[in-house]
């Protein structure tokens, strides 16, 4: 009786390892617009789209390395955004957030692409997985309420347990043309390998 208890203890914990991440894609758009406003001090750009729609786009402090933008722009864009989870292993490092970013030529116009990947470990502190919703709090002991919309996180959802710690990880990819500009094709490429987002950039 005790290694039948045993082999189903092992069969549970393999079970639970087998589902124990998900990811799905939670963004994938392109569009053209205007650069409305830019805030170096917080790294936001306003664009306004040919529907007259505001769009956001945020852009890390780490990613020093894009072609500059300004009012009047105007703008070729493409979002693709993707968030991933999986069960954190008991004493597994905490994760940490990496950006990084390129810019360089697309037919003489300037052009950048940026790739960030904002990763946060939170604890599970309830579930209700008939609804899809879990309720987590994050290392700076933040709580929140979330609703699960996308079918690999619900599934995963019903994995979990109160207590588990998660590692939350959503990668935003970002490439856009102001199209507007002509430059000279003597500009070279820059590159700015992932790093920690918020850090210090190098020095030359």
């Amino acid at each position: 009786m005790l290694l039948a208890g045993a082999g189903a203890a092992l069969s549970a914990t393999a079970a639970h390892d087998a589902r124990a991440q998900a990811s799905a894609i939670t963004g994938n758009q392109i569009t053209t617009g205007t650069v409305e406003t830019v805030d170096p001090a917080t790294g936001t750009v306003l664009l306004r789209d040919q529907a007259d729609g505001l769009v956001t786009v945020h852009i890390p402090r780490g990613a020093r390395h894009l072609p500059r933008v300004q009012p009047g722009d105007k703008i070729r864009i493409r979002f693709f955004q993707t968030i991933a989870a999986d069960i954190a292993a008991p004493g597994s490092p905490m994760p940490e957030s990496t950006v990084s970013s390129a810019q360089g030529l697309a037919n003489r116009h300037p052009h950048g692409t940026m790739i960030s990947f904002r990763r946060e470990r939170v604890r599970i502190l309830a579930i209700d997985a008939p609804h899809h919703v879990v309720t987590v709090i994050d290392p700076a002991q933040m709580t929140r309420t979330v609703t699960v919309r996308e079918k690999p996180m619900q599934d995963l959802l019903a994995t979990l347990k109160v207590g588990d710690q998660v590692d939350i990880t959503t990668m935003d990819a970002v490439s856009f043309t102001v199209t507007n500009r002509v430059v000279t094709p003597s500009t070279t490429v820059t590159e700015h390998a992932g790093r920690p987002a918020g850090g210090t950039p190098p020095g030359p």
